[in-house]
């Protein structure tokens, strides 16, 4: 095993760049491992555990950087270290050359240039993004926060500011969003129109985006909040900043909000704002067991799918009829003993969405669940839903939208269990996903359903893009089918494909 470590002191650079060029890097003839991250805590630790730790490692902070190499021989650990100083050079005289496009150190720098932006995008470490997106609010300018790892105090006084100025704060951690027609981190490519969509939840953003153009519809904005926004602490503050955004909008004519459950004192301050918008708003709660019964120009959906599709009906530039609306059948269903559905997605919400539509299934371990059922392996002993972009499986590494071959080890061992009757997977496409997502992960579908072969075994997949995505959507399902996998249109049909062959009527 032949090995080389380096540190760069004080050298910054974003994530899902470093993410994306050590998936270039694995991907090389003779490169056994590579890591190339930030020197954060839990960095380091990974670091260490996959045999690239060195003494000086414990000395390094945040802000520097750390690339590890192992590789087949001397020859090739030097070759990947000169491909990823170049590559990262490369960005660097990209960034620095003379262009169209000014490049700027700081936000004072912008400001001093006579620049007015609008809005500012913060992809920094955790601790250092509060006080740079407190910086652009009093600037005057909106703020998505890619960054995670912030403090909950932090991201409270962050959004009562925002709030008090009519400014919005989206996130910490927040992964998708779409202003002014302008995708911003992890977004697809849909039609302008008269619906806007406020979530705290990127992959459920995307999936009602996706599916409203599917429909016919369009949106105007997709506003996302973070995930801790409906919390009692937070208290809604930026979901309900969307919605006055949206309420004051013209162009909106129909409003679409995704959360899960929110805290209950949250919820009736979000509903309190919902009835004094004079337009129709769409209000999903996914995995909430209350049945909530439509009021006045309020109605409530029960998975993503539904909620696009009432968006849809309700919007004034439809651009082809509406199809009858079905909904899945799985309650009544009955689990037969020892043939098991495991998820393996890639977005999270869209894994909780499952965990939800399947519940009728009895006992589901997932990753998402913080109780005893919770799990972080495929046992082989019940149904599994994992969302492996979760912070557990991507530390260090890249998240499997932009990787898709960090899945694939977790596919054949899945393949490889007697008791899987099916996997059920999620390919995430548009802006920040790879650009092949499905060709990447072929070659090893086709492996799972020969380790499969003598048993009932099925692949059920489902697409979340748009025909205008540009890793093609007609072309990713039309590579999955040709291999047998089977391609839903929705998540929610997806749950219902894999629900049925793992059950039997009562």
């Amino acid at each position: 095993m032949h090995k080389q470590t380096q540190i760069f002191k004080n050298r910054y650079i974003d994530s899902v760049s470093l993410m994306s060029l050590a998936a270039k890097v694995k991907k090389q003839d003779g490169i056994d491992e590579v890591v190339i991250a930030m020197a954060t805590d839990m960095n380091k630790a990974i670091i260490n555990q996959v045999g690239l730790g060195v003494p000086t490692l414990e000395q390094t902070g945040v802000n520097d950087l750390v690339i590890g190499v192992i590789a087949q021989s001397d020859e090739r650990v030097s070759e990947a270290f000169d491909f990823i100083q170049e590559q990262l050079s490369g960005k660097t005289k990209k960034n620095t050359a003379s262009t169209s496009e000014k490049v700027y150190s700081s936000i004072d720098d912008v400001l001093e240039d006579g620049v007015q932006p609008t809005v500012a995008l913060i992809s920094i470490p955790g601790q250092f993004a509060a006080r740079e997106a407190m910086q652009a609010l009093k600037n005057n300018m909106d703020v998505m926060i890619f960054s995670d790892n912030m403090t909950l105090e932090e991201e409270v006084a962050l959004k009562q500011y925002a709030f008090e100025h009519q400014r919005l704060v989206m996130g910490p951690d927040c992964g998708t969003a779409v202003l002014n027609g302008v995708g911003l981190c992890f977004a697809n490519e849909v039609r302008r129109g008269d619906i806007g969509i406020v979530a705290a939840s990127g992959t459920g953003s995307q999936e009602v985006m996706v599916q409203i153009d599917r429909l016919g519809g369009g949106i105007t904005d997709a506003i996302g909040t973070g995930g801790r926004d409906l919390s009692l602490a937070v208290n809604g503050l930026m979901m309900r900043e969307g919605l006055r955004r949206l309420a004051e909008d013209d162009h909106t004519k129909v409003i679409v909000c995704v959360s899960k459950p929110p805290a209950p004192q949250v919820k009736a301050l979000m509903l309190e704002t919902c009835r004094a918008i004079a337009k129709p708003i769409v209000i999903c709660f996914l995995g909430n067991k209350e049945k909530q019964e439509d009021e006045g120009h309020l109605h409530f959906a029960s998975s993503l799918y539904e909620a696009a599709y009432k968006a849809v009906s309700y919007s004034t530039q439809p651009t082809k009829p509406l199809p009858p609306f079905k909904t899945p059948q799985i309650q009544g269903l009955k689990s037969i003993p020892n043939q098991f559905i495991v998820g393996l997605y890639c977005g999270g919400t869209l894994c909780y969405e499952a965990l939800d539509q399947c519940s009728p299934l009895g006992l589901i371990k997932s990753n998402l669940h913080h109780n005893e059922h919770a799990s972080h392996d495929v046992d082989g002993l019940s149904h599994v839903l994992l969302d492996l972009g979760d912070d557990e499986f991507t530390n260090g590494r890249p998240h499997p939208m932009i990787e898709p071959s960090l899945r694939h080890d977790w596919i054949l061992k899945a393949a490889s269990q007697e008791t899987t009757r099916v996997i059920l997977l999620d390919f995430v496409l548009g802006y920040g996903a790879h650009p092949q997502a499905v060709e990447e992960s072929i070659e090893t579908l086709k492996e799972a359903f020969v380790l499969a072969q003598q048993r009932p075994f099925d692949i059920v997949a489902y697409v979340c893009a748009t025909e205008n995505d540009k890793q093609g959507l007609e072309s990713s399902v039309q590579a999955l089918e040709a291999i047998g996998v089977k391609v839903a249109h929705s998540n929610l049909e997806a749950c219902a494909m894999v629900a049925s062959m793992v059950s039997e009527g009562v």
